[in-house]
């Protein structure tokens, strides 16, 4: 499957689940938070994509529409048939909505992704 085939594919679920779409990234804001879904084509072409996740969190930015590289919270999913993406990522925004979940998450997260260190000192708050 390519990129844009996948794109059109995860659309529905995505907007039944609130996210707005702009291009290649969906984005729900929530209380505190904005939950960022970036499909991203691999610059070295041959129809190879990722999809990033975000967590961008507005008591430490204040973008209210954050590209997925500036959330504070990062993830990359393993592309799969996108009703099975879409759901593994609302379950994932969904553990993360608040900066103290994403906070307490962080030692674990740090290990399969990336966490940065705002959200990491959220605890300490």
């Amino acid at each position: 499957m390519d990129a844009e085939t996948f794109k059109k594919l995860i659309h529905p679920p995505l907007k039944e689940r609130g996210f707005k779409r702009s291009g290649a990234t969906w984005r729900l804001q929530q209380p505190g938070s904005v939950a960022v879904l970036n499909v991203q084509r691999s610059s070295w072409g041959g129809g190879d994509f990722y999809v990033n996740l975000g967590v961008y969190f507005s008591e430490i930015g204040t973008d209210p529409s954050p590209t997925e590289n500036k959330c504070h919270v990062q993830f990359r999913l393993d592309v799969e048939d996108p009703l099975v993406v879409a759901e593994k990522a609302a379950s994932w925004f969904a553990e993360r909505s608040r900066l103290q979940d994403a906070a307490r998450l962080a030692e674990s997260d740090s290990k399969k992704g990336l966490v940065f260190k705002e959200v990491r000192s959220a605890l300490q708050a």
